[in-house]
């Protein structure tokens, strides 16, 4: 009755991590498919959801055009997930699978040749995909923005040198728990980042390294020098420390404000010197840091900023 109600109305469905019966991913979407042609957007991310839902998505009203699919952690198979492409080529811009285990290279070319339109994509922790796989993406996806690819063993700095130089609308980067994440890939993200007096190609805001334990100082160094316009920074449990720090405050004050050090070794000293410079920042993750300042010396050189945990 709800769906019948706002069949004429309703652009957005947000059903995620539901375990009740009712509000079962595979309930949900058959009644969008059915009733509801200007919905635009759909996420139903761990609920449950799998190929019997998402076939109803390719197999929907005539009126159906979505733009945003976000199936992260449903049990989703190629064939459905084929069709859905196919079926909205035209207006889906954002597609995040995260988490979909089942998903296989071949299914995902596929996609990537299909919509090529793509801006936002999420493949992290889907195991099968191989170094052909993101291949294909960087030969097809020229207009991605958002990329985000946690925990693949195929992604390597030379995959990811090469992701960079063929997609330069990126500037939301997510390689959590990557293996093969090195200092040489925040290098090479510095080197496709011109400096703001050149024509500005690359420009990534947002990078997430957290995890990749091959991240130190030196590669910090790279990104702080040539990416000024850092927004959001990530590098919760990797060899990051208090140069590291240091180099961020001195060059990326003007932007951040929003930086993870969790499990890092850095001094309470260089944590307060990083809130004082950087007038933007606003969130600050300290988890696991064995110097952490006490909230009255944050509040002494920073006002807005929240710092999780506080002393």
């Amino acid at each position: 009755m709800f769906f019948t109600l706002c069949r004429k109305t309703l652009e957005e469905l947000q059903v995620t991590s539901c375990t009740g019966p009712s509000l079962h991913g595979d309930q949900m979407l058959p009644l969008i498919g059915q009733l509801c042609d200007h919905v635009i957007s759909v996420d139903v991310s761990w609920s449950g959801a799998t190929d019997t839902g998402v076939k109803a998505l390719s197999d929907c009203c005539a009126g159906l055009q979505l733009k945003s699919v976000v199936l992260n952690g449903c049990h989703v198979t190629d064939d459905p997930l084929i069709k859905l492409v196919k079926r909205h080529k035209e207006s889906l811009y954002r597609l995040e699978v995260f988490g979909c285990q089942f998903l296989t290279p071949s299914c995902l070319q596929t996609v990537y040749e299909m919509c090529p339109g793509l801006q936002h994509l999420n493949i992290g922790q889907v195991p099968k995909v191989n170094a052909q796989s993101l291949t294909v993406l960087t030969s097809q996806l020229k207009c991605l923005i958002s990329l985000n690819l946690t925990g693949l063993q195929a992604v390597t700095d030379a995959t990811v040198d090469t992701l960079l130089q063929k997609c330069v609308k990126l500037q939301s980067l997510t390689f959590s728990s990557c293996p093969g994440v090195t200092d040489q890939t925040l290098h090479s993200i510095s080197k496709y980042t011109p400096c703001i007096s050149q024509s500005v190609r690359l420009c990534v805001r947002s990078l997430d390294v957290s995890g990749c334990k091959a991240v130190t100082d030196a590669g910090v160094q790279s990104l702080a020098l040539g990416c000024r316009r850092l927004q959001q920074l990530d590098l919760s449990s990797t060899g990051t420390g208090n140069r590291g720090v240091t180099l961020l405050a001195n060059y990326c004050s003007g932007h951040l404000h929003t930086v993870k050090l969790s499990f890092c070794h850095v001094t309470s000293e260089n944590i307060l010197k990083l809130c004082r410079r950087c007038k933007r920042l606003k969130v600050l993750h300290l988890y696991g840091s064995a110097h952490l300042p006490t909230e009255r010396e944050i509040r002494e050189v920073n006002t807005a900023v929240k710092v999780y945990p506080l002393a």
